[in-house]
This record gives C-alpha cells, structure tokens and sequence, in this order.
C-alpha cells in the first residue's frame, strides 16, 4: 500500500535551494527538471516565478511578520511550544505565475520525533531524518519545512494536532487560538487543486513508454488525478533505480516521481539517490 500522507515541504539553506514534496497515493517527489514543484537552484536575479516561499532567498528572509502571526507565535512560545513564523508557500495567479508572497504568515512549530526531541534534517539538507513511525504521527499536518537543517511543521489549527507528539498540548494551542481569533494558517494556499495540460499528460505516457522500452518493465503508465506522476513500486531495488534516472531523463517534461511506500518499506534511502541523480552534494 503506498504512503497516505500530506508530507509537503520546502528546504531553506545557505545554497538557496528548493524541494517540493506532496504526498497524495504515494510519496511523492519532483523529478529532476520541469516540475510543477521543482528542485530549483536560486540564483540572482532570479524571476518570481522561480522563487518559492521557504526557499532561503532574500525575497523570504527579509519579509516582515504579519502582525497576527506575531501575535500567535508569541503566546505558542509563552505556553512552551518552540513556534515561527514564516511565508506560506506562492500560488499560481489566473495566468500561472507564482505568487510572490508578501509576509511571514504562517506559523509553524519545530517537528519532534515520538519520543518529543526535535527531528533534524538529513546530512544533504534535503529531505527529513527521521523513520516512518514518526512521520505517521504528522498525517494531520499541512507543511513541513526544512529551514536550516531545522525541520518545522504547520498544523492547520489545534483539533489537527491528534495523534501528534504534541496531542497532550492542543489545549495550550486551542487557549492561543482563542485569544487571537484573528489569525488564521493560510490553508487555501495549500489546498489548490492542480492542473494538467494535455501536453503534460501526453508527455508522462511517451516518457513511460519510452522507459519500459529501454528495459524498465514496471514503469506503468500514470493512472487517476495524478496523471503526471510515475509509480516506482518497492520492488525496484537500488541499483535499479539508479540505472533508471540515469538512463530516463525527464528533460523539459513536468513529470513528478511517486514512490510506494516509506525508504523503510523499499530497504534505502531512495531521497539520497535522487539527490545524487540531480548532482546534489551532502
């Protein structure tokens, strides 16, 4: 069965790169170039649309604290809770472009593990450090961000904390909720239903037939509301996958990788041979 999990986040680090992560049926990662939501190597210069909230640009680091927010994250840090604020992450406009976001507001906590001690991020910066049990206690959750090395998680309000390692505080977060009931998490941002052109989906299936042709048997052809995303099931072994994203690259084509399960249901960490696919350096 693959992962069912919301598990989004973006990384922020001195090198200014972005990863976006959704999880619908399975884990879901951006594929190496092209993607809807890309592994994107900030530079000066860059144009709106190539800066994603939470990316470590200036754009970001520099936004002022909505003043609501500030006022949440004050009482969340009166009552224990290690909280920020940060910027929500950009929605396209009617014509597609990236939204540049104007100010910090979405407020996060510091992810814990189940045993309450914070969740760092991998040695790559990239992904998460941690193991699905824990990773399970976040299937509430709305955004996860890696800011740092530091990983943090929005919640979209107190009742979405159940099963968390921060369940035994909802009280503290609804008591803040009710004292400012002017804030609210940003949640429309996140919940905008994607679009596939034609050309898009039409690119996924010559690309999976494509890759079945050169010997990859298990490249299926996309199927249901996630037309752009191809399924590497757990019984694609290391080698193999590394075979594969050398020998099938996506080139200028949208297309997302799903994988069927956690890097403990497949045996490896399958984050780590991506980021050394797209020549990240850990």
């Amino acid at each position: 069965m693959a992962t069912n999990l919301d598990f989004s986040h973006t990384v922020k680090q001195s090198l200014s790169r972005t990863l976006a992560i959704g999880i619908a049926t399975g884990l879901c990662l951006a594929a190496l170039t092209g993607c809807s939501m890309p592994f994107t190597n900030q530079s000066a210069g860059a144009s709106d649309s190539d800066t994603a909230a939470g990316s470590g640009s200036n754009t970001t680091d520099n936004l002022t604290i909505d003043a609501n927010a500030k006022k949440f994250v004050s009482c969340l840090t009166g009552k224990g809770f290690e909280a920020q604020a940060t910027a929500s992450p950009g929605v396209p406009d009617k014509n597609g472009k990236m939204k540049t976001p104007t100010a910090k507001n979405m407020v996060m906590l510091r992810m814990l593990d189940a045993n309450g001690q914070p969740v760092e991020a991998a040695d790559n910066g990239m992904s998460v450090n941690t193991d699905s049990t824990t990773q399970q206690m976040y299937a509430n959750s709305m955004f996860t961000s890696i800011d740092y090395g530091t990983v943090w998680v929005a919640f979209k309000d107190s009742t979405a904390l159940a099963g968390s390692p921060y369940e035994s505080k909802r009280q503290d977060y609804a008591d803040c909720e009710a004292k400012n009931p002017n804030f609210a998490q940003p949640a429309q941002d996140l919940s905008q239903t994607p679009t596939y052109s034609e050309a898009d989906k039409q690119a996924t299936l010559d690309f999976a037939k494509n890759a079945r042709e050169k010997g990859f048997s298990w490249v299926a052809d996309p199927t249901g509301n996630e037309p752009t995303t191809i399924l590497i099931p757990k019984t694609v072994s290391e080698d193999e996958l590394r075979r594969f994203f050398k020998e099938c690259p996506v080139g200028d084509a949208h297309i997302t990788y799903g994988f069927d399960g956690t890097p403990d249901d497949f045996g490896y960490d399958y984050t780590k041979v991506m980021d050394e696919a797209m020549g990240v350096v850990s």
